[in-house]
């Protein structure tokens, strides 16, 4: 089909069309250039040469260098008529392809006209083409060749347009039938290669005198960069709103006022209530009216905290304690717009911390009222536990050596029956006892005795000294 109609194209055209062979000889041309040589006794005959022709020979150069070249001959003191011949030479795949039209002067703007189109056409940046309703193409331009990876022209005329995605082309039909034009028409189309595009275009329905569409028309622009970039973006969107709503932690954006714009159930829940929407009613300033006007001044500050913690009261009254990372969003004029931040409940945590910090409370009084002298050791050496007694002993403050090693800071001990007790009671995991005098004062008598456990020892010891007659 797409033969014939190009065949009827050459046969029917008013504009004379001659084919070249690569060595300048004639091929075949059509009846309107026949009728334009006779009638402008020009010799077009099988022996003349194309590049015999005077004026084309000092136009070779640019023919081959550009692939065509066009001109105009002014025939008036020939012909003494008002008549004048365009000559457009253009190198096709399989020769020279030459158009030349008799032009009176009446005719030459419009011809000029069509020649702006032509090249027009040729130099968008657009892929334009122009096929049948059946998808076959009549006409294209190198930015659609390109856009669909075709080598060759002839190549895409060979294609379909309708195959690259059937469905929206048979939509695009009868859309176009109705609507006559479409503008920003979107669609995912498959190039013959196997490769995926996203195109945008506007198409333009041809119609005839019985009003059936008979070509269309189309601009067509590759979109697919942006396409896959929307695309990634509303993926994101979509993983970013997921992850917010089935994150454990609290998530909440509001205003430096403390009023919930939004948040997710872990916040929710946190807070006291059953629903995000019963959460959007209420201002997270009220959990520490104390605490909130402090986070707003440092946020203003310093950007974002990180690691707050607080006590909090939940909107049914319940006392909280949360850990918060809190981040500041600012306007263009650095003005403190939003609150974004993410709580967790560490009311469990910070209770037992609390517990334990009182239970060693205790256990540190008990020991430190405990007249004898008490140490604890990790199996490093290092002096977990010094009580009063035994830092009087030592002559030392009791923070002063803890978390330091036993031999570095009293090396006297060093090679005595201290350091070969100690050493056994951590290796073999048995309680010693034993006497030995003081290392400080040798009239000083002590009972000592050490206690192994997981991490190490503990040594306890009395003066046992007897008192002098």
């Amino acid at each position: 089909m797409k033969n014939n109609y190009l065949n009827e194209m050459f046969n029917k055209s008013p504009i004379g069309i001659l084919f070249y062979d690569e060595s300048g000889k004639l091929v075949n041309a059509n009846p309107a250039a026949l009728k334009l040589a006779v009638a402008l006794k020009l010799n077009i005959s099988k022996e003349v040469n194309l590049f015999d022709d005077p004026n084309i020979i000092p136009k070779k150069e640019e023919l081959t260098k550009k692939g065509y070249i066009n001109f105009q001959i002014n025939l008036n003191s020939k012909h003494k008529s008002n008549t004048s011949i365009y000559y457009s030479v253009t190198i096709a795949d399989s020769g020279y392809l030459v158009q030349y039209i008799n032009l009176e002067k009446s005719e030459m703007n419009l011809q000029k006209s069509k020649d702006k189109y032509r090249q027009w056409f040729e130099d968008d940046l657009t892929g334009d083409f122009i096929a049948t309703p059946e998808g076959e193409i009549i006409e294209c331009n190198p930015a659609f060749i390109e856009m669909y990876e075709f080598q060759t022209r002839e190549e895409a005329f060979q294609s379909n347009i309708s195959k690259f995605n059937p469905a929206d082309w048979a939509d695009l039909i009868t859309l176009l039938k109705d609507e006559y034009k479409i503008q920003d028409y979107q669609s995912w189309h498959k190039k013959p290669n196997g490769k995926k595009i996203h195109v945008v275009a506007n198409v333009v329905g041809i119609f005839n005198d019985y009003n059936e569409l008979i070509q269309v028309r189309g601009y067509i622009f590759d979109d697919t960069e942006r396409k896959k970039g929307e695309e990634a973006l509303k993926e994101s969107e979509e993983k970013y709103h997921r992850l917010f709503d089935e994150d454990l932690t609290g998530d909440f954006i509001a205003t430096p006022e403390g009023e919930i714009i939004e948040c997710n159930p872990a916040f929710a829940g946190i807070y006291g209530f059953y629903s995000c929407e019963q959460a959007l009613k209420w201002n997270i300033s009220q959990s520490n009216p104390f605490d909130w006007p402090y986070i707003i001044t440092k946020l203003k500050n310093e950007r974002k905290i990180q690691g707050f913690q607080s006590w909090q009261r939940r909107s049914d009254g319940m006392r909280i304690h949360v850990i918060a990372n809190v981040v500041g969003i600012f306007n263009g004029d650095d003005e403190l717009i939003q609150v974004k931040g993410y709580v967790f409940d560490d009311t469990e945590r910070k209770r037992a911390e609390e517990e334990l910090t009182h239970s060693k409370r205790q256990i540190t009084e008990i020991l430190d009222s405990i007249q004898d002298n008490f140490i604890t050791l990790d199996k490093y050496w290092n002096f977990i536990y010094v009580n009063k007694c035994a830092a009087e002993y030592f002559g030392v403050e009791s923070d002063d050596i803890i978390g330091q090693n036993l031999w570095q800071i009293f090396p006297e001990l060093t090679k005595t029956t201290y350091e070969n007790i100690f050493r056994k009671a951590m290796e073999d995991h048995k309680t010693r006892h034993f006497e030995a005098v003081s290392i400080y004062n040798i009239d000083k008598l002590y009972d000592f005795s050490v206690y192994p456990s997981s991490e190490g020892i503990s040594v306890f010891w009395r003066d046992i000294t007897l008192p002098k007659n």
